[in-house]
């Protein structure tokens, strides 16, 4: 009689296993995501299109095309890349192009792009 209650008990594990294992595995299929809404306008500027939310028609490549396109606009508009340079950033840049010579000759004994000469 113990046996038999033992290999109940074993047959019964082993159902419930497979059982929770094959629930796991198709039940949840990709109901798991985690989606809020978001609260900034700014988070609101960066949100990306949802999978499956537009039908699969037209071409992949142009569909890639435009969406770096809006990526490139958008990233153009958030980092003010059409504005020109402010004054004090271009006496930083220039100051440093001139210093350059300065600083690379003590460490390498030779002037900047002196590599670039012909040794011949």
């Amino acid at each position: 009689m113990k046996k038999l209650i033992s290999l109940f008990r074993q047959v019964t594990i082993v159902f419930l296993v497979g059982l929770t294992v094959s629930i796991l595995q198709f039940g949840y299929n990709s109901n798991l995501s985690a989606r809020a809404e978001t609260v900034t306008p700014e988070a609101r500027a960066y949100q990306a299109k949802q999978p499956g939310t537009e039908m699969n028609r037209g071409n992949p490549l142009e569909k890639a095309k435009e969406s770096i396109k809006e990526t490139a606009e958008n990233v153009r508009e958030k980092l003010n890349l059409d504005e020109p340079l402010d004054p004090g950033t271009k006496e930083v840049l220039n100051s440093a192009q001139k210093n350059v010579e300065k600083t690379v000759k003590p460490v390498t004994g030779k002037e900047q792009g002196s590599y670039q000469q012909n040794t011949n």
